[in-house]
């Protein structure tokens, strides 16, 4: 236990440097487990999601829905939000050291904070809500049942969501610093390296995947390459696919740390001990982001820092570098890289880079854009403007008309161009008829024809439709006429059985529901809407004899497209 708990420091020493990790660490002796099994992990921090670092650890339903989830340590809830998506149902709990453990995804909260929450509820005529109660009023102690597990909001299966944020509100890593424990003796699974050769034109860089070599990982922790030596030309850096696994568990979990070592020296290295949420979205340059959207993978890593990347997670690349790898002034590197996961389970692969014949890649076509500074694109009709501090690193862009599957678009770089800041994209759309500017909208084009909402509105001012967008890629005009679809799950004049709820399915095709209201004899009555199931519910409030009620749902899309249905129920 001493050696690994020395193992994680040496490993993590860089990026406590880079000014992640302060103050004391409060450990097992403070914090208890938030559930009563064993914890089970179904993610953990650091795992790659679309856009965002997963800031916690994702505790499995190993008792299902409905299981208590106790606080850890005694405190106080300082916010309850209850959302469609994102947490769902979550407590904040703030502690006396000046921390506060987060418990996300809940079915429901315990009875006096419901109680309380739902009045609330009611008295903002809204299913979602982020409260902030006084300090004083739900005092709770440690091991006090304060919710129960479920699978709320932006939840893909029943599961706890749980952090401890330090005082400065970064989530901490708690399996790699010891707070709870979770059965793990697999090593990190390296599959593949990735050579990227580096140049520039124009001022701006570009890269070219030289090599993709295969990696096999053997049952001592030694990842053996398909091939032994790669080859540059004069510089470039690495990216590895690499994930990890738990004891017996197939669910993938993120990487701790890298180490990369060149001729025995740091070029490269990261180590996930806390994240911030200011700078969360910099995992889209911490990821080898173009090949991670082209064959839908999140864990092919970047051995290598980007110009415009505030992340705090490295080590010696800030102190001394970026990555990059030259072979210019000798003939041979001899790389030698160090996967750890969050219990010290350690891969080491070794592999030579030789200097080779230089690419005679195919120059990026378009203008250099620094990232720093931005550029506005201008076309008959259409403008893209992507602001300073957009782009992770400069690159060569364009911008043309034109089409996806027969559909016309504006095509500014390509949908694997991820960016910090969103650009604006505005298309005019002549013809249009009055009538449905209102409607219009931006949609991005996918390769193969299928459109995806971006929002935006018709400016009456410059004659474009416009929308915020965080990718480039190809984007056309869009109208949405259609109200959404509401299908009930009881049919009109139906008795709901005690214990039942009133349950709609609602779709829309495009602009997305964004208004919700259900009427119950004339009056307002809370709504709970999942859009992951795509379904709105109500727990009706019974008499003590059974009656007829008129029940009425309003539902409304993004463009003002509504639909109502009514009906009468019996409970």
């Amino acid at each position: 236990m001493i050696f690994r708990k020395i193992l994680i420091i040496a490993v993590g020493a860089g990026a406590l440097a880079g000014g992640q990790a302060a103050g004391k660490n409060y450990g097992p002796e403070y914090y208890r487990s938030p559930v009563g099994f064993a914890i089970t992990l179904a993610g953990n921090i650091g795992e790659i999601r679309s856009d965002h670092f997963h800031t916690g650890m994702d505790i499995k339903a190993l008792q299902g829905v409905g299981s208590p989830v106790y606080a850890v340590a005694d405190g106080y809830i300082s916010r309850v939000g209850v959302s469609p998506t994102g947490y769902g149902h979550v407590l904040y709990v703030t502690h006396p050291n000046g921390e506060t453990s987060v418990y996300g995804h809940l079915d429901r909260f315990a009875p006096r904070i419901a109680r309380w929450v739902r009045e609330r509820q009611y008295a903002k005529r809204s299913f979602r809500v982020d409260l902030y109660p006084e300090k004083g009023m739900f005092p709770v102690r440690q091991g006090e049942t304060i919710a129960y597990l479920g699978n709320t909001g932006s939840s893909g299966g029943p599961h706890l969501h749980f952090e401890i944020r330090d005082p400065q509100g970064r989530p901490r890593n708690l399996v790699a610093e010891g707070v709870f424990k979770v059965a793990d003796r697999v090593p990190p699974t390296i599959s593949r390296i990735l050579l990227y050769e580096t140049d520039s034109a124009n001022g701006a860089p570009y890269r070219t995947l030289r090599q993709s070599v295969a990696v096999r990982t053997q049952p001592d922790g030694t990842a053996v390459p398909e091939d032994s030596v790669l080859y540059l030309g004069r510089k470039g850096y690495l990216a590895y696919e690499t994930i990890d696994y738990k004891d017996g568990k197939s669910n993938t979990m993120g990487v701790y740390a890298i180490e990369q070592r060149v001729d025995g020296s740091p070029n490269f290295s990261f180590a996930i001990d806390r994240l911030d949420f200011a700078t969360n979205a910099y995992v889209n340059t911490f990821v080898d982001y173009p090949e991670n959207h082209k064959a839908r993978r999140t864990s092919v890593l970047r051995a290598y820092v980007s110009p415009h990347n505030r992340l705090a997670v490295y080590g010696q690349s800030r102190r001394s570098g970026d990555g990059t790898i030259s072979v210019e002034d000798s003939a041979s590197r001899q790389i030698e890289t160090t996967v750890t996961d969050d219990a010290g389970n350690r891969t080491v692969l070794k592999f030579r880079i030789e200097r080779g014949t230089a690419l005679c890649a195919e120059v990026p076509q378009g203008d250099p854009v620094p990232w720093w500074k931005g550029r506005t694109f201008r076309l008959p009709d259409a403008t893209v403007a992507i602001p300073g501090g957009a782009l992770y690193e400069s690159m060569h862009l364009s911008a043309c008309r034109d089409t996806v599957c027969g559909i016309p678009v504006v095509r500014i770089g390509s949908a694997d161009v991820p960016l910090q800041k969103a650009a604006t994209v505005g298309i005019g759309a002549a013809g249009l008829p009055e009538s449905l500017r209102p409607k219009a909208l931006l949609v991005s084009v996918a390769a193969d024809g299928k459109p995806t909402n971006m929002g935006g509105r018709w400016d009456a001012v410059s004659g474009l439709v416009t929308a915020s967008v965080k990718r480039l890629g190809s984007f056309a005009v869009a109208v949405d006429t259609l109200a959404p679809v509401i299908r009930a799950v009881y049919g009109s004049g139906a008795r709901i059985p005690a214990g039942k709820t009133l349950r709609w399915r609602v779709t829309d095709d495009l602009s997305g529901i964004v208004r919700y209201t259900l009427t119950v004899d004339g009056r307002w009555e809370l709504l709970a809407w999942d859009p992951k199931s795509r379904t709105m519910e109500h727990a009706p409030t019974r008499g003590e004899t059974p009656a007829k009620h008129t029940v009425v749902l309003t539902v409304r899309d993004a463009k003002g497209n509504t639909k109502t249905f009514k009906s009468t129920y019996i409970w």
